[in-house]
């Protein structure tokens, strides 16, 4: 699916927030939704004209199954577009539901957290804020009983916005990490102590990362194959070699020949 292959990739974008994570899931559980059945019948209808171009046969033989005495059921005797257009709604149901399944642990972070989204920290109103610190608080307990304290620091961290020369406009677009950064450039920690610590909280939370699952599901295929040819110690090292890749790419390899070539190896601390 054309729909899912862009979210794919949009997950994967550096610096996304969880809460544009969280609304481009929310909008494909919609498109699985509500075009279930035009997903199908769009690749049913491709399928089969892609069938009829080639010269392929698409009636399926019908096996006929012996009955046993007293039997009077008989078979209901689907077709192969029928079969596929079963197997199809079925896949698109358990995708569905293993999706709404993963997404549920994301949206819950981010009501948790909603308090500091950016769209919060800049346009809230004050009462707002009030009615929204209270899910942060329930699950952490070094913030209970300072719901007022970090709406206060809210309204403060805009003042230092303000007088920094930052547009609303400019940080309504901001992630958490930008506005950590921003307190820890100008030295606002004590000024923010509560802040601070749920920015931490937040960008700290274990996550999956796409990039190293494909990174590791990668060295998984490399080792498999070159095993038998190669020893464990070598494997390790290609496997750091693939992992620190933006480190080694700005290794100059020609130098490090070089001078390995002109030191006695045995004598050398490598």
């Amino acid at each position: 699916l054309q729909e899912v292959n862009q979210t794919q990739k949009y997950l994967q974008t550096a610096g996304i927030s969880l809460q544009h994570c969280t609304l481009k899931l929310r909008s494909l559980k919609i498109f699985l939704q509500q075009s279930r059945v035009k997903v199908v019948e769009r690749a049913i209808a491709q399928a089969t004209a892609k069938c009829k171009e080639m010269g392929i046969e698409t009636l399926a033989r019908i096996r006929y199954r012996r009955k046993m005495p007293g039997e009077r059921a008989a078979d209901a005797g689907l077709t192969l577009t029928e079969q596929t257009k079963r197997a199809m709604f079925e896949c698109l149901d358990r995708f569905h539901e293993e999706l709404d399944t993963r997404s549920k642990a994301m949206e819950k972070v981010t009501s948790v957290f909603c308090v500091i989204e950016p769209a919060s920290i800049v346009l809230e109103t004050e009462e707002t804020l009030r009615t929204l610190t209270p899910s942060l608080t329930e699950v952490y307990d070094e913030f209970t009983g300072h719901n007022d304290e970090i709406v206060m620091e809210i309204i403060r961290l805009r003042r230092h916005l303000k007088a920094a020369g930052k547009h609303p406009n400019e940080t309504k677009t901001w992630n958490a990490k930008q506005f950590l950064e921003f307190i820890a450039k100008w030295s606002f920690f004590e000024t923010l102590p509560n802040l601070t610590v749920i920015f931490r909280l937040f960008l700290t939370i274990c996550v999956s990362v796409a990039s190293c699952e494909r990174n590791f599901s990668k060295l998984k295929l490399i080792k498999t194959s070159l095993r038998s040819t190669m020893s464990d110690e070598r494997l390790s090292n290609l496997s750091i070699l693939s992992i620190e890749k933006e480190r080694v790419k700005n290794i100059n390899f020609t130098t490090v020949i070089n001078n390995f070539a002109e030191a006695k190896s045995r004598r050398k601390n490598l």
